[in-house]
């Protein structure tokens, strides 16, 4: 089922819609930020923890001493778009998610995290240059989009050779985790452009032709989360500048 995700969320929120428009001074705001920093920071894409080290996240936020650190680190190269790495510990917080017409309650540990250096699957979206893919992938749908894609996602999964079960299961799946009209919010004076995806609790930033993402979920303020996503994002740049 979580290959079928993979399959289905691509289509759902971003094959149906157009660019949010797209600017004109791409190059002027890669310029500022330095052209070679896109390469400095895929010269880290083995080394998350050096890129953002504890004690550069401790100037912005104070990790607790029974912070776990977790890094998931791919053994494939062309993986490493994929890696994570964290620190998380308890909160008292949980996340109630519908599944199939049944609700559940997941915890929600403190989690800060960097993660997804080098990634580019926003360009499956095909635009011209690499901002307006951006902008065109981390959208907010209308609801009319999400009934097209939908049914969209059902041809391609019975194209793939699904049965009309599992079909049937994936698409619902899907129903479900478009059910909120918004789920991105655009972030500004950061990268060229970047991208709080709401419930997930994780900034997307653009430089270049690449992504990195940042999560920051230490409280139910989500203004407070963006904000210190914001700063160690910043602090990634500037380690490339």
């Amino acid at each position: 089922m979580k290959t079928l995700s993979f399959i289905l969320l691509p289509i759902l929120f971003f094959s149906c819609g157009n660019s949010t428009g797209s600017t004109s001074n791409e190059q002027e705001v890669l310029s500022a930020l330095g052209a070679g920093v896109p390469e400095c920071i895929l010269s880290y894409q083995t080394k998350y923890d050096q890129l953002l080290p504890l004690e550069v996240i401790k100037k912005h936020y104070n990790v607790p001493a029974q912070a776990k650190k977790k890094y998931d680190f791919s053994p494939q190269a062309k993986r490493h778009d994929s890696d994570t790495y964290e620190y998380n510990w308890p909160s008292d917080r949980i996340q109630k998610m519908k599944v199939m017409e049944q609700e559940i309650k997941i915890p929600m540990p403190n989690r800060i995290a960097l993660q997804w250096i080098g990634s580019n699957l926003f360009m499956i979206t095909g635009k011209a240059t690499p901002l307006e893919s951006f902008k065109a992938f981390y959208r907010n749908a209308s609801a009319a989009e999400k009934e097209a894609a939908l049914k969209k996602a059902g041809e391609v999964l019975k194209e793939k050779g699904y049965d009309e079960k599992t079909t049937k299961t994936a698409t619902d799946m899907a129903k479900d985790l478009s059910t909120d009209t918004i789920i991105f919010k655009d972030i500004s004076g950061v990268g060229e452009a970047a991208s709080w995806r709401i419930k997930d609790k994780y900034l997307t930033v653009l430089v270049g032709k690449i992504t990195f993402q940042i999560a920051a979920d230490v409280g139910t303020n989500d203004e407070e989360n963006v904000a210190l996503a914001k700063k160690l994002a910043l602090e990634v740049l500037n380690k490339c500048k």
